[in-house]
C-alpha cells in the first residue's frame, strides 16, 4: 500500500504506554493506529495494513507471542515487520519472540533515539521486501511470490529437474483479425486476451513464463510444487476457454475469441534461462515441445492433453480419445485426448 508516511500499529494493554508510543512515533513523522489487546491487533492489521507493528508481549487473552504466530501464519503478513516492545529481557524470552516471528526487540524502559533507530531499520527492511515482492510478482504469480517470500530457502529458483504440467494457449484467427482492423483495436483485443489468460493460470497457482504474441506459455509445478498440478493445469485451461468466450471488445463489436490449448505432464528442467544481462524463469524439455505442438494441433475451443496428463486427472473431465497422432516435428506417435468438458 502506497502512503506518504509510514503507518505504525501500536499494541499495548496499558493506556499510558499506548499514549507514550503514539506521541513519540508521531513526533518522528509516522502515522499511528492503536490496539489495546491481541485480538484488536490482529483485526487492526487486516483493516489498516500497517507498515510496522510495535507489539507488547504481556497482555491478557491473546498475548504478543500468539499475535506474532497468527500473523506469520498468513502469507499476506509474512513480510510485516514486528517490533516487540516489552519489559521481558531474558535471553529465553527473546528466543521465544524471534521463533514466533518477531523481527526485533526493544526493552522497556527505552530511549527515544533507540526506538527511532529500530523503527527506521525495520521500515527500511519493509521497503526492500516490498520492492522485492513487486519485482517477483512480475516474474511469477502472486501465489508463487508469496510462497517464495514466506520460505525463500524452500524454493529453488536454480535449474533442477521437476515434474510439471505445461500449458500453451493461442488465440485462433488473431492474425486475420489484426489485418482487418486498426492497430489500436488489435492491441486492445490482445491485451484483454492476455489478461484473461494470465489470470486463469495464476488463479490455479501456475506460473506464466512468457506471453508469446497472441499466446500464453505457462506451467504448474515450479518453482512451487503441488500434488495436483495436472488438475490445476486442466482447470486453468477450462477457465481460460470460458473467459475468452465471454470477452467483449468495445472496439470490435460482435467479435468472439476462441483459443487452442495444449497441455502435457512430464519431467523438465526448471530454472533461470537466458544471458547474464537478461533472464527469466522457465522450463525446458520434451514435454514443453509436445505441449506447444498440441496447441498447434488444437482447433478453436479445443483443449488437447497427452496421456500423462489424462491419466493424472482421471475422472475430472469428460474426454474424447483421439488415438495416436503424429505431431509436427515429432518422430514418435503421441496419444492425445480432447477435453470435452469438466465434470460437475
Amino acid at each position: 500500500m502506497s502512503r506518504e508516511r509510514a503507518l505504525v500499529l501500536v499494541v499495548d494493554d496499558e493506556p499510558a504506554n499506548l499514549a507514550l508510543l503514539d506521541k513519540l512515533l508521531r513526533h518522528l513523522g509516522y502515522d499511528v493506529v492503536q490496539a489495546s489487546d491481541g485480538l484488536q491487533a490482529v483485526a487492526a492489521v487486516a483493516e489498516h495494513e500497517p507498515d510496522l507493528v510495535c507489539l507488547d508481549v504481556l497482555m491478557p487473552g491473546l498475548d504478543g507471542i500468539e499475535v506474532c504466530q497468527r500473523l506469520r501464519a498468513q502469507p499476506a503478513y509474512v513480510g510485516l515487520p514486528i517490533l516487540l516492545v516489552t519489559a521481558l529481557n531474558r535471553p529465553e524470552d527473546k528466543v521465544r519472540g524471534l521463533e514466533a516471528g518477531a523481527d526485533d526487540f526493544l526493552s522497556k524502559p527505552f530511549d527515544e533515539s533507540e526506538l527511532a533507530a529500530r523503527v527506521r531499520s525495520l521500515l527500511r527492511m519493509k521497503a526492500l521486501q516490498d520492492r522485492l515482492g513487486d519485482l517477483l510478482r512480475r516474474y511469477v504469480s502472486d501465489s508463487v511470490a508469496a510462497e517464495v517470500l514466506r520460505a525463500p530457502f524452500a524454493v529453488d529458483m536454480r535449474g533442477d529437474r521437476r515434474h510439471v504440467s505445461t500449458l500453451f494457449a493461442d488465440v485462433r484467427g488473431y492474425t486475420a483479425l489484426a489485418s482487418q482492423h486498426q492497430p489500436e483495436a488489435a492491441l486492445d483485443l490482445l491485451n484483454r486476451y492476455l489478461t484473461v489468460g494470465t489470470e486463469a493460470v495464476e488463479a490455479f497457482g501456475g506460473t506464466v513464463a512468457e506471453l508469446l504474441g497472441d499466446g500464453v506459455f505457462a506451467f504448474f509445478g515450479a518453482p512451487v510444487l503441488h500434488s495436483d498440478d495436472p488438475e490445476r493445469a486442466v482447470r486453468a485451461a477450462a477457465r481460460l476457454q470460458v473467459e475468452i468466450g465471454r470477452l467483449e471488445i468495445p472496439s470490435l463489436p460482435g467479435v468472439r475469441l476462441q483459443a487452442g490449448i495444449g497441455i502435457t505432464t512430464g519431467e523438465v528442467i526448471a530454472g533461470n534461462i537466458g544471458s547474464e544481462r537478461r533472464m527469466h524463469y522457465a522450463v525446458v524439455g520434451d514435454p514443453v515441445n509436445v505441449s506447444a505442438r498440441l496447441q498447434t494441433a488444437a482447433g478453436p475451443g479445443q483443449i488437447l492433453v497427452d496421456a500423462a496428463t489424462h491419466d493424472s486427472v482421471g475422472d475430472l473431465a469428460v474426454w474424447q480419445d483421439l488415438g495416436n497422432l503424429r505431431l509436427a516435428g515429432k518422430g514418435d506417435w503421441t496419444r492425445v485426448y480432447n477435453m470435452v468438458e469438466l465434470r460437475p
